[in-house]
């Protein structure tokens, strides 16, 4: 049997269900990893270790009984933005050092009914903008943000399983810079409620594992209406089913994948793993269809002006930061040189310009797929290798990434990892998008190509050798702030204000 901490989230259930592992030896297990390799990664900001070890007790005692399931006895841990009824919330911020959540979130309460086990909260970029952390494929390497924490955890074999959150990004760049899986779904499928928000139309919370089976279950967990986020609304009633990898030598027969003619935009090593992925899908029955990557109308600047996405982003943080008024020296060095410019209302007609800027581009995708028939498309994270932890992150030096559309689109996508780059050894992730709400079929690609490749197993070394304690940078630390005020989201006003859903 392997070490438990190295299991996958089905590993791990598979174990637990045969009665040859226990919830108990499996969550002590994690905290023995987290506690031997954390000081040089950063992944926790904090271990919940007895509420854990009672929670696993629990678990094992309904497994006696015959009433645990599928996910019954697994860890979780979760970004510092995820609440959970009276434990710290501080959005990894120095802003609300001290602050206690009031309710649970609904992503956390639904795997608490799953009955899985909360191990811990995890580091991130300060109230969602940001990295922590070092990343443990290459300290040289960033680790991305601002859910690096949650990818630590997970490269770093301390937790099978975490929760991040996506505003542009979030979960999806850490993901590709150290080689985990990961969804961002579409938005509006998980509820926010209870989660410390960023920008309440871009906004999402999704699974982060080791494979696309392991997120399968986890989202399946999560999804559904919530009457706490009118977001949710919308959606029709989840589809909730086991994956497993298709039959057959060709399971991807009839799967139409487009490919973006990225051109000179990759770098060499990018470009190596893009192509090697495609012949790894073609040889499973895809069809790679090139097409022409579609200009996005909130991506470039004009005349000298902010990318349109900064008029959405500054208006709806700005909603949220007014309560930190008076206290903006407590901000990271990395958020007030990088973010805090940006929190500012703008004019209306910009507001609503770029909002209709990504009603346009929705409509550009949806078109995209129709006329070339795709299920998915493919491409890099980022046009260039995971940045170094060394550079100071930039505006340019984001300008790599090919994220944001998706947030743009609310569109989703699965984060997989795909290989090495040649060129200095880096882990590149690619990104598999659909349309909204097409989360089981994407995931259902991924399981079939995880089935056939090993990309997913792909192990940092030395996890356990000698290494110096991550430093920190410096934060500080008051104690004193005022409690976080939960803001009410103005897109609220677009449901009927008397409608009831259950759950």
């Amino acid at each position: 049997m392997p070490h438990p901490a190295d299991c996958s989230v089905l590993e791990a259930a598979g174990l637990l269900s045969a009665g040859e592992l226990s919830s108990e030896e499996l969550v002590r297990a994690c905290l023995e990893r987290i506690a031997g390799r954390d000081g040089r990664y950063g992944a926790f900001i904090r271990v919940y270790e007895e509420r854990a070890l009672v929670a696993a007790a629990e678990s094992d005692r309904r497994r006696a009984l015959g009433t645990a399931g599928a996910l019954d006895g697994i860890p979780v841990a979760l970004k510092d933005l995820v609440g959970i009824a009276g434990l710290p919330l501080s959005g990894d911020s120095a802003l609300l050092e001290g602050n206690v959540a009031v309710e649970d979130a609904t992503v956390w309460s639904r795997l608490c009914d799953a009955g899985m086990v909360l191990v811990g909260h995890l580091h991130c970029g300060e109230l969602a903008y940001g990295h922590w952390g070092v990343n443990p494929f290459d300290p040289a390497l960033s680790p991305g943000g601002s859910s690096s924490g949650s990818a630590i955890a997970l490269a770093a074999r301390m937790v099978p399983a975490t929760i991040g959150t996506d505003t542009r990004g979030s979960i999806r760049m850490p993901a590709a810079f150290t080689g985990c899986t990961a969804v961002k779904p579409t938005f509006g499928l998980l509820s926010t409620a209870g989660c410390i928000p960023l920008s309440f139309s871009y906004d999402v919370v999704g699974p982060m594992a080791r494979t696309a089976a392991d997120c399968a279950v986890l989202l399946a967990a999560m999804v559904g209406r919530d009457r706490r986020d009118r977001m949710t609304w919308c959606q029709q009633p989840p589809e909730r089913r086991t994956l497993a990898p298709r039959a057959g030598r060709a399971p991807l027969a009839g799967t139409r994948i487009g490919v973006p003619d990225l051109g000179a935009l990759l770098t060499p090593g990018v470009a190596g793993v893009l192509d090697s992925f495609c012949n790894e899908l073609r040889a499973l029955g895809a069809t790679c269809v090139p097409f022409a990557w579609p200009a996005s109308p909130l991506e470039g600047p004009g005349e000298g002006a902010p990318a349109p996405w900064t008029y959405i982003l500054a208006s709806e943080a700005a909603l949220v930061h007014a309560q930190f008024a008076g206290r903006e020296h407590l901000y990271r060095e990395e958020f007030r040189r990088l973010f805090l410019p940006m929190i500012r209302p703008a004019a209306t007609a910009d507001y609503l310009a770029a909002q209709l800027a990504r009603a346009e581009l929705g409509e550009r995708w949806g078109a995209h797929f129709d006329d070339l028939a795709l299920d998915a498309v493919l491409h890099p994270a980022s046009t260039g290798e995971a940045y170094r932890a060394a550079e100071d992150v930039t505006p340019e030096v984001l300008a790599r990434l090919m994220l944001g559309t998706w947030n743009d689109t609310g569109f989703p996508v699965v984060s997989l990892p795909a290989g090495r780059s040649t060129t200095d050894g880096s882990p590149v992730g690619l990104q598999l998008a659909g349309r909204p709400f097409s989360e089981v079929a994407l995931l259902q690609l991924a399981v079939d190509v995880q089935a056939a490749s090993g990309h997913h197993l792909d192990l940092p070394a030395g996890l356990d050798g000698a290494g110096s304690p991550y430093a920190a940078p410096p934060r500080l630390e008051c104690g004193s702030g005022a409690p976080f005020v939960p803001v009410r989201n103005p897109f609220d006003a677009v449901f009927p204000g008397g409608a009831t859903l259950r759950g």
